[in-house]
C-alpha cells in the first residue's frame, strides 16, 4: 500500500478514491501449481477414453485427447483467453482485448499468466471429456476443427459470461468452478455430437454378434483416480488466494473428496442390484459424476451437503446409463450419462442447499429460478453452436470415418497399427510352432496336459 501512496504521491496525478483499484489477494503460485496438475488429469481422461472403446480403437482416443489438449492451448493464447477474460467494453457477453497475449500483465492486480495457464487448463478439460464422445467414428480432421471451435468460441463464451463475471452472472446464476459452464455444457456437446454421428456400425442391430464391450475397466478405473486427484486442485484452485484462506481451501477439498467417494459407492451399489454384478466401471465413474456435481458449489455447502450431491449424481448416472442404449443412443464413454446428468444435478442441487443463497437455508426459491434459466441458457448456447458446426462437417464429408476404416479399426488403418496387440493375432503361429506346444494335437491344446508345462 506505501508503495502505490508514494507512486499517486502527485496530489495532481491521484485519481478520484473509488477509481483506484485494490491489490490483489490472489495467492499465484497456487493457481500456477494447480494449473500444472489439472493438465495432469488429461492423462487420466485419456486412460478413461482409452478403456472404454474396443481394443482396435483405443489408439485413436487417447490421440483425439491429447490433440484437444495442445489444440485447446493454442487457440486460448491467440482467442480464447481474450474472449473469456478480455475488456467486453461493458457488454458483459463477450472480451475483445488480450488476444495472442497482447497487453497481458503481471502486476499486484492481476496476472494474465497465471491465469491464462489455469483457465487453460481447465478449458481442456472440456475438450478431453468430449473426445470420448467422438470415439470410435469421427475423424481426426473433423476433432481438430471442432475442438478449436468448441473451446475457443462456445466455452469461451460461457467462461466471460459466468466465471469471467459477464451478464449470466449479473443476473445471478451461481456456479463455482464449472458444473454448468464445464461439464453440463460439455454433456449437451456429447449429446448432439453422438447423436449426430449415429451408432456404430451394427451396435443396436438384432442378432448382431459383434463385441461392443468396454476392453479395458482397469484403466478407468485408474483414470478416474487420476482425474479425482487432480479435481482437488481444479476446486482448490478457483479458490485463488491459497494459504490465505484456509478455511475455504479445506472446506472445498473436504467436500470434493465426499462427493467423489459417495458417488463412486452409490454407483457401484446401484449397478450390483439393478445387474448383480460388481462393475468396476461403474464404480469408477460414479466417483467423476460426485466431483462433478459438487463443482457446483463446493465452496457454499455443509459436508452432509456434499454426501448428498454424491448420492443424488450416482442416481441419476445409473439411470442415464441404462436409459441410452435403449434409446439407441451410443456413448461408448458415457459421457451424458455422467456430465450431462451430474452438471444438471449439482446446479439444482445448490439452489436448495448453498448455504448463502438455497432455498433449504431460507433464502426462498429464487436461486432455483436463476439456475434453472441459466441451465436452458447454456443448453441453448451450446445445442446451437454444436449442431450448425457439425452439420457442416457432415456437409463437407468429414463428421464420420468411412464404413472400412469403422470395420477395420482406426487405430490398424490411420494410426500405424493397432495400439494394443495381442500375441494370437499375428505371431502366436510361428511362435507355436518353434517350442514344444508345436508338437502337440490341436485336441490336447488347453487341456493342461503338456508335457513340460505341469
Amino acid at each position: 500500500m506505501s508503495s502505490l501512496l508514494r507512486h499517486n504521491s502527485d496530489a495532481a496525478a491521484v485519481p478520484a478514491l473509488a477509481s483506484i483499484p485494490s491489490p490483489q489477494t490472489t495467492d499465484y503460485d497456487w493457481v500456477l501449481v494447480s494449473g500444472f496438475i489439472v493438465i495432469l488429469t488429461q492423462v487420466g481422461f485419456a486412460f478413461i477414453g482409452a478403456g472404454s472403446v474396443r481394443y482396435k480403437n483405443s489408439q485413436s482416443v487417447v490421440i483425439k485427447v491429447f490433440l484437444g489438449l495442445f489444440l485447446t492451448v493454442l487457440i486460448w493464447w491467440l482467442f480464447g483467453y481474450g474472449f473469456s477474460f478480455g475488456d467486453d467494453f461493458q457488454t458483459k457477453f463477450l472480451g475483445g482485448t488480450k488476444l495472442a497475449g497482447a497487453k497481458w500483465e503481471a502486476t499486484a492486480y492481476g496476472n494474465d499468466y497465471t491465469n491464462f495457464v489455469f483457465r487453460a487448463s481447465g478449458a481442456a478439460v472440456g475438450t478431453a471429456i468430449l473426445a470420448g464422445a467422438a470415439a470410435e467414428r469421427m475423424t481426426f480432421l473433423g476433432w481438430s476443427i471442432f475442438a478449436v471451435l468448441y473451446s475457443g468460441f462456445i466455452y469461451a463464451g460461457l467462461t466471460h459470461w459466468t466465471l469471467a463475471a459477464g451478464w449470466l452472472s449479473t443476473l445471478g446464476f451461481k456456479d463455482f468452478s464449472g458444473a454448468g459452464v464445464v461439464f453440463f455444457a460439455a454433456g449437451v456437446a456429447g449429446l448432439i455430437l453422438t447423436i449426430l454421428l449415429k451408432p456404430r456400425q451394427a451396435r443396436f442391430d438384432n442378432g448382431a454378434t459383434l463385441d461392443f464391450n468396454r476392453h479395458s475397466p482397469l484403466y478407468i478405473g485408474f483414470g478416474s483416480l487420476l482425474v479425482l486427484a487432480g479435481w482437488l486442485f481444479y476446486n482448490g484452485g478457483v479458490v485463488n488466494q491459497g494459504a490465505k484462506t484456509q478455511y475455504t481451501q479445506g472446506l472445498v477439498a473436504v467436500n470434493t473428496l465426499i462427493a467423489g467417494a459417495t458417488g463412486g459407492f452409490f454407483s457401484f451399489v446401484i449397478r450390483h442390484f439393478q445387474y448383480g454384478t460388481s462393475n468396476l466401471a461403474a464404480l469408477s465413474r460414479g466417483v467423476i459424476c460426485g466431483l462433478v456435481a459438487v463443482s457446483a458449489a463446493a465452496d457454499d455447502m455443509k459436508p452432509w451437503t456434499a454426501f448428498l450431491y454424491g448420492a443424488i449424481a450416482a442416481l441419476i448416472y445409473s439411470f442415464l446409463a441404462k436409459v441410452m442404449p435403449a434409446a439407441h443412443i451410443d456413448d461408448p464413454a458415457e459421457v451424458v450419462s455422467v456430465y450431462l446428468g451430474s452438471g444438471f444435478v449439482g446446479i439444482v442441487l445448490s439452489a436448495l442447499f448453498d448455504s448463502k443463497a438455497g432455498a433449504f437455508y431460507g433464502f426462498g426459491a429464487k436461486l432455483l429460478g436463476k439456475q434453472f434459466l441459466g441451465l436452458l441458457i447454456i443448453f441453448a448456447w451450446v445445442a446451437f453452436f454444436t449442431l450448425i458446426i457439425l452439420l457442416a462437417f457432415k456437409g463437407f464429408g468429414i463428421l464420420r470415418i468411412d464404413a472400412e476404416t469403422e470395420n477395420v479399426g482406426i487405430d490398424k488403418a490411420l494410426c500405424l497399427g493397432e495400439a494394443i496387440v495381442f500375441a494370437n493375432q499375428v505371431d502366436e503361429v510361428p511362435l507355436v510352432q518353434q517350442t514344444e506346444l508345436g508338437n502337440l494335437r490341436s485336441s490336447q491344446l488347453g487341456s493342461g496336459l503338456r508335457s513340460g508345462f505341469r
